[in-house]
C-alpha cells in the first residue's frame, strides 16, 4: 500500500480567469519547503436534550481553507509569487553591457576577441579585424570603437562600442534583454582586463508596488504523487509574504494563503505542467542599506509584507467563504545591530524616517543578470533598549515600521531581475 512522502509531494498554481473557479489549461510548477496549505471542517457537538444519556450526531461547521507555504527566493519563479501578493509588475527591457579596461596603450600584436572574433592591433596599415595603434591609449580606443562599429562582421554587429574615459572599451548590447548576456568577452594581453567573461546584465526588470487595489486570485494544487491524491485550492489570496535575513542558510520566504475551498480529484489537474530553471539565491547573497548605503553591523533581519486580508462569511449553503478582500497594508519588521556607532539609534531618538533596503543578489557578474530587492520608502525606528548581559557584544533590537510615502505615492517597491519576459 503507497503512502505518501513530502519527497513525492508537487506544487502547482495559477492565476484564476474568475475568483473560485479552478482554471483550465496547463498549470505551472513550483519548488517548495513545507506546506500547511489544508482545508478544515470542525464538529460541533450536539446540544439536543430528551434523547437520553447516549450522546447525539454532532453538526458540520464551516469550512475554513488557508495555510502557510514556505517557498524558495529565487530568481523567477518568485516574480509570479510577488505578482500574487502585490499585483502585475511594469516590465522594463535592459540592455547586457561590459568592457575591457586598458592599462597601457596596447603593443603591436595584442589582441582582443569579442564575441568569438579575434582582433588585432597593428602599428599601421590596418585591414579587416585590425585596429591602428594611436598616439595614446586614449587615441587608440577612439580608433577601436570607430573601427569595431564599422564593422560588417556578423558577430560584432549585435552591440555598440565606444571609448570610455580615455581607459576602457565599453560594449553595449543593441537588443535589450538577455540575450546580449551569451556575448564573449576575451583579452589576449595582461594590460587589458575583461569585465567579466561575457557581457552581463541583460534582462528583464520587473516592478512592483505596494498598494493595488485589486489583486489577482489563484488556484493552489497540492499533489500527494504516491496515494494518488490531488487537492485543489481555489480562490487563493495571498494574505502575507515573511522573510528572514541571516548569515548562512538557505533564504525562504513564507506565504500565508486564504482560500475559498478545497477539492480532492483522483489525478491532477493542472494539464503538463510548465516550470522555470532554478535559480535560488542564498542567504549569504542578501544586503541591507539605510538611505541608499550599506548598513554594517547587522546580525539579522526580518520583515512582513501583509495585505490585511478578511476573508468574508457569509450564509452560503456549501459552508464556504464569499470571497477575500485587501484591507490596510502593513509592512513591519526587526533589524538585530552590533552597537558600533549611534546611526540607527539617533534616528529613532529623533524619529528620523529612513529608507530601508533589503536585497539578495547573486555573486560575481551573475548578479548583474539575477537581483532581488525590496525598498521600504519611509521607516520609522523606536527607541530600543541596549542590556549589557555579559562580557560579549552589546546588540539593539529595532523593531520599525514602514508608512506610506506622500512624495512617491507608494510604501514598497519591489524589483526583480531576471531572464523571463513576463509574468502574464
Amino acid at each position: 500500500m503507497p503512502r505518501s512522502y513530502g519527497s513525492a509531494a508537487s506544487l502547482l498554481a495559477l492565476k484564476e480567469v474568475t475568483y473560485g473557479t479552478k482554471p483550465s489549461g496547463n498549470w505551472e510548477k513550483f519548488s517548495f519547503v513545507s506546506s500547511d496549505l489544508s482545508a478544515e471542517q470542525g464538529l460541533i457537538a450536539s446540544d439536543l436534550l430528551g434523547q437520553g444519556r447516549e450522546p447525539r450526531a454532532p453538526f458540520r461547521d464551516v469550512i475554513n481553507d488557508e495555510g502557510n507555504l514556505v517557498i524558495p527566493i529565487e530568481g523567477r519563479d518568485f516574480g509570479r509569487w510577488l505578482q500574487f501578493l502585490l499585483g502585475n509588475p511594469v516590465t522594463t527591457n535592459v540592455a547586457a553591457t561590459g568592457d575591457i579596461t586598458f592599462t597601457a596603450n596596447p603593443s603591436a600584436g595584442h589582441t582582443i576577441t569579442l564575441n568569438g572574433v579575434t582582433w588585432t592591433f597593428v602599428a599601421s596599415g590596418a585591414t579587416g579585424t585590425q585596429t591602428n595603434i594611436g598616439a595614446n591609449l586614449n587615441a587608440t580606443l577612439t580608433q577601436l570603437a570607430t573601427d569595431l562599429n564599422a564593422s560588417v562582421n556578423a558577430s560584432l554587429t549585435p552591440a555598440t562600442y565606444s571609448n570610455g574615459g580615455g581607459t576602457k572599451l565599453n560594449i553595449v548590447h543593441d537588443t535589450a534583454g538577455p540575450t546580449g548576456n551569451n556575448y564573449t568577452l576575451v583579452s589576449g594581453n595582461v594590460n587589458g582586463v575583461v569585465s567579466g567573461a561575457t557581457l552581463s546584465g541583460g534582462g528583464h526588470n520587473h516592478t512592483f508596488v505596494s498598494g493595488a487595489a485589486t489583486l489577482p486570485s489563484f488556484a493552489v494544487q497540492i499533489g500527494h504523487e504516491n496515494i494518488p491524491a490531488y487537492f485543489v485550492h481555489t480562490g487563493c489570496m495571498l494574505n502575507s509574504m515573511a522573510f528572514n535575513f541571516q548569515r548562512s542558510g538557505a533564504a525562504n520566504a513564507t506565504v500565508n494563503i486564504i482560500a475559498q475551498g478545497e477539492t480532492r480529484f483522483a489525478t491532477t489537474q493542472g494539464g503538463t505542467p510548465t516550470s522555470r530553471a532554478f535559480k535560488p539565491f542564498s542567504q549569504f547573497n542578501g544586503s541591507i542599506k539605510r538611505n541608499g548605503a550599506a548598513l554594517g553591523n547587522i546580525t539579522g533581519a526580518q520583515f512582513t509584507y501583509a495585505n490585511g486580508m478578511q476573508a468574508i462569511p457569509t450564509i452560503r449553503n456549501d459552508a464556504l467563504i464569499e470571497g477575500v478582500d485587501p484591507t490596510i497594508v502593513s509592512a513591519t519588521g526587526s533589524i538585530d545591530v552590533r552597537f558600533a556607532d549611534n546611526t540607527l539609534i539617533d534616528d529613532a531618538i529623533n524619529n528620523t524616517p529612513i529608507e530601508l533596503e533589503l536585497a539578495y543578489r547573486l555573486a560575481g557578474n551573475d548578479g548583474n543578470n539575477f537581483n532581488l530587492a525590496w525598498t521600504f520608502h519611509e521607516v520609522y525606528l523606536p527607541r530600543p533598549r541596549l542590556p549589557i548581559s555579559g562580557p560579549g557584544g552589546v546588540q539593539a533590537s529595532f523593531n520599525w515600521q514602514a508608512v506610506f510615502d506622500e512624495g512617491l505615492s507608494k510604501s514598497v517597491t519591489v524589483t526583480l531581475k531576471n531572464d523571463v519576459a513576463t509574468y502574464a
